[in-house]
């Protein structure tokens, strides 16, 4: 008998494809958890799992009985004896467990597992059974790292178990991996893995067994009106794994990448297994929402065009996606806390596209930045991806955020500053002497999605040229589905003086050593709705106090070291 278990619809694909190309003619038992669909939902997969015969038999394992259930709470102060004890509760649930459902090991041949943390599999695992191993998600056993920080902050036991037993494929005992080697991590080599891309081992199956794997998972052809723009793909991120996760928060952060990567497009929305497609369509009426009783993988065999772009937050199925689509945006899980950095970014490229509206690739390059934001906003609206920066060569336009030291040459620097610690002027010899301010304002309204705020881009050329046209740069940016508006260049002359004066003191302020506490501005504020010449003189006079201050600090250190 052939064992798998597993606990999502990409598992129980990749077993379906497994046990039709590999033991047509053995008998195999799927254990799966029952965390992939509501109680009624789970009732349905298994009966469509037992009416495809792919498995001679089906078992729902309930996750709550087993791992919420062990008396040993295990935190960041347990120690080995803890897990150890956690471990062993669990290796007489399993027990208990199989004798109640009439399971035997004893006649099992070859134990394929999914799932090596939890339950069934960590039983199998702490038993020092040999088993091979399918990695939880496309690439994802070259990044370890990433499924241990998600167990390490959403279920601790889990993390606990994975470092005490090697989980995740990571045991000495494991005799093979099964991965899709195409989506992993550059470099990455384990000599226990085997290529597993369900895509084209799927269309290696007979058209009968095709069928007979779309129909478990009532996957149907997928027809779209034609139009004159390629069709957008958005996999969805399981609300409750958000960091924040309400429906209001997801609803937001969905919108706003609708906005900015699928605007002017039909957009195909395919939820994640454990959403609610309802919600969907209330949140997107325009968007055609797919069932979300098919993995992703199967798109490719359902929809007959190829998608403008696939865009996601965290879904792994992207990475076997990538020849159905002419661009992926993949954009990291940890996007939600980054999401409102991502301002200055587009009007970093705004702005670029603007003063050189020719700008080649090799012309443009960038340092710092956040490169799931630039790269599909500069594909977007200058139809090329960005470069690092590279010593000796010459650009038209650098844009930064993270400041390091460097000895790049550009005509035109542009600083977006997220962090707000103005460190690019440490590596400037001007500092802001021959820096042009551009304002970047988000406003909202009652119905908005989002919140209003505003920030800054910093912008230093000796062009008089580029200098001026950064002055007179506005523009009007509207995002439909957030109903969010962001304006660039809004301000008045006085008013960017003013910012521009105040972001000088700030950063002399942050590097603060020679100021006192009590001396450090922080009651004005850097954006004022309306200034006038005296907002402008107090500001000049503050200025070139703490200027005069840091300078004799600086020239002070200097002697200090002189006569040490």
């Amino acid at each position: 008998m052939i064992l798998y278990v597993g606990a999502s619809l990409y598992h129980i694909l990749c077993f379906c494809i497994h046990k039709i190309l590999n033991h047509a003619e053995e008998d195999a038992v799927l254990v799966i958890g029952d965390n992939i669909f509501s109680k009624s939902g789970m009732k349905e997969l298994k009966e469509d799992l037992d009416q495809s015969k792919i498995f001679q038999r089906t078992i729902i394992l309930n996750f709550i009985e087993g791992a919420y259930r062990n008396p040993y709470t295990l935190n960041e102060e347990s120690d080995e004896e803890q897990v150890d004890r956690y471990i062993a509760y669990n290796e007489q649930w399993v027990e208990q467990w199989m004798e109640k459902k009439k399971l035997s090991l004893s006649g099992v041949t070859e134990y394929n597992l999914a799932i090596d943390h939890r339950h069934l599999g960590m039983y199998i695992l702490s038993k020092k059974i040999p088993y091979q191993y399918f990695e939880d998600g496309n690439g994802l056993l070259s990044r370890e790292n990433v499924q241990v920080e998600f167990h390490k902050k959403s279920q601790y036991a889990s993390y606990a178990v994975t470092k005490r037993l090697h989980a995740l494929g990571m045991s000495e005992i494991v005799t093979k991996k099964y991965a899709n080697a195409s989506a992993q991590l550059p470099g990455f080599y384990d000599d226990k893995m085997e290529d597993f891309h369900v895509i084209r081992l799927f269309q290696r199956l007979s058209k009968e067994d095709q069928q007979r794997v779309l129909s478990l998972f009532h996957a149907r052809k997928i027809v779209l009106s034609d139009t004159e723009k390629k069709p957008v793909l958005y996999l969805t991120r399981y609300v409750r794994y958000l960091q924040k996760p309400t429906m209001e928060h997801h609803h937001y952060i969905s919108a706003l990448v609708l906005d900015l990567f699928a605007q002017g497009h039909p957009v195909v929305i395919k939820p994640h297994p454990r959403d609610f497609s309802g919600r969907y369509k209330d949140l997107f009426p325009d968007a055609i929402v797919l069932k979300k009783q098919f993995p992703s993988e199967l798109l490719p065999f359902l929809y007959d065009g190829k998608f403008d772009k696939i865009i996601t937050i965290g879904s792994t199925a992207i990475d076997a996606l990538k020849d159905d689509t002419e661009e992926v945006v993949k954009l990291d899980v940890d996007f939600e806390n980054k999401v409102d950095r991502i301002y200055p970014y587009i009007a970093s490229i705004y702005l670029t596209k603007y003063l050189y509206p020719q700008i080649g690739e090799e012309e443009m390059a960038v340092s710092g930045c956040l490169m799931e934001f630039l790269t599909p906003l500069c594909m977007e609206i200058l139809g090329f991806a960005p470069k690092e920066a590279e010593d000796g060569k010459v650009y038209k336009m650098l844009v930064m955020d993270e400041i390091v030291e460097n000895e790049w040459k550009t005509e035109t620097s542009c600083y977006l500053n997220t962090n707000q610690d103005y460190a690019f002027a440490d590596y400037r010899q001007k500092h802001f002497e021959d820096i042009s301010l551009l304002d970047v304002s988000v406003e909202t309204e009652e119905e908005s999605l989002g919140k209003k705020q505003d920030a800054f881009l910093y912008i230093g050329t000796n062009d008089q040229k580029v200098r001026q046209r950064v002055e007179y740069f506005s523009m009007e940016k509207e995002f439909p589905r957030t109903k969010i508006k962001m304006f660039l260049g809004k301000e008045t002359k006085q008013q960017k003086e003013y910012e521009k004066i105040m972001a000088e003191i700030l950063w002399m302020c942050y590097k603060g050593k020679h100021l006192q506490e009590e001396e450090v501005p922080f009651l004005l504020p850097q954006k004022k709705k309306k200034v006038s010449e005296n907002d402008l003189n107090a500001v000049r006079q503050l200025c070139i106090a703490i200027r005069a201050k840091k300078e004799n600090y600086e020239n002070s250190s200097i002697c200090t070291y002189e006569t040490k």
